[in-house]
């Protein structure tokens, strides 16, 4: 009888360990799409998504990502016990939409069979008039490129018949006007660069002045770079993280794309954060500049520029971003 509770006691104690090592969290979600239907342009959809956790062990929800910045997402809780839920509140601004919609918010779980699951706001947003595209991007731009491009405004309701009247602008190396669209309902949208616009990014909205008593002013962001002869890339050195003790390296290619030769004069790098080699790829066309950030530097962020001078009429002084996080470590003996 000793033997045979032994043994009992025994399987009792391996079936109590294989249950203990068998629990696991399970993610399992009935309505992962949710259906807004239809809505008025500039409408706020909230919805709430639950998150049960249906398995013997806890949920660990690890963050919730939303697929654009219109979309806002708070997270209830982070832990969930068995046969308990979490809820995800969700903000739509749908402002800046037109016509079917789908956003999608990602949920990072610990459930070994589904750690990444996908919830989703779909429906209809109308309004008077659409913008396509918006915004504009106008791309990486040549210094004096002329630079030409349309965007379709279009009645946003069967029978539309609002249209845009005017155009304004705060930046006057963009012009924009409207003209009749003779490919379909509605107007173009032109929109031009000026050659002599500065080089650099620029980031403009032009406001939309419209008949439409819902939305009498539509604002359309245009965005892109303009570059010169002079490229300088990457156009920013990011180090990453990095720990103390260490010496990371990056390298800068500073080519030119004109006729004139290029020669590099001077560059000046913060000596307290890195030091630097400059060697000539192919003489007066490119060379390569060689980035160590020092061992030796205290744990923190770093935001700092690398000035780079050149011989270019236009383009003597170029100015490149550069940064680093240092996390302490061994520094090397």
């Amino acid at each position: 009888m000793k033997v045979v509770g032994f043994v009992i006691l025994t399987a009792l104690a391996v079936t109590s360990v294989t249950h203990a090592d068998d629990a696991r969290p399970r993610l399992a979600i009935d309505q992962p799409v949710h259906d807004f239907g239809t809505v008025e342009r500039g409408t706020q959809v909230d919805h709430t998504f639950v998150l049960p956790n249906r398995g013997t062990a806890s949920l660990l929800v690890d963050h919730v990502k939303s697929s654009c910045g219109c979309t806002v997402a708070v997270l209830s809780d982070q832990v969930v016990a068995p046969n308990d839920a979490a809820r995800v509140a969700v903000t739509l601004d749908t402002s800046a939409l037109a016509g079917r919609t789908t956003k999608t918010i990602t949920v990072y779980t610990n459930d070994p069979d589904q750690p990444v699951v996908g919830l989703s706001l779909v429906g209809e947003v109308v309004t008077d008039l659409v913008l396509m595209p918006r915004p504009l991007y106008l791309g990486r731009v040549r210094r004096g490129e002329r630079v030409r491009r349309e965007v379709i405004v279009a009645p946003g309701r069967p029978g539309g018949t609002y249209a845009v009247e005017s155009v304004e602008r705060t930046n006057p190396g963009l012009r924009a006007h409207v003209e009749p669209r003779a490919d379909g309902p509605g107007q173009r949208l032109v929109v031009e660069l000026d050659p002599d616009i500065p080089l650099g990014r620029f980031n403009e909205t032009l406001t939309l002045r419209t008949t439409s008593p819902r939305e009498p002013l539509i604002t359309l962001p245009v965005f892109g770079s303009v570059e010169g002869d002079v490229v300088v890339l990457p156009p920013q050195v990011t180090f990453g993280v990095t720990r103390g003790g260490t010496t990371p390296e990056r390298e800068v290619h500073i080519v030119t794309r004109g006729s004139r030769p290029l020669a590099v004069t001077r560059v000046v790098v913060p000596e307290r954060v890195a030091t630097y080699s400059l060697t000539p790829v192919q003489e007066g066309v490119e060379y390569l500049l060689t980035l160590r950030l020092r061992d030796d530097l205290p744990a923190g962020k770093i935001e700092d520029t690398i000035e780079i001078f050149t011989n270019h009429p236009d383009e003597g002084h170029l100015v490149v971003p550069l940064y680093a996080i240092v996390r302490a470590g061994r520094r090397r003996g």
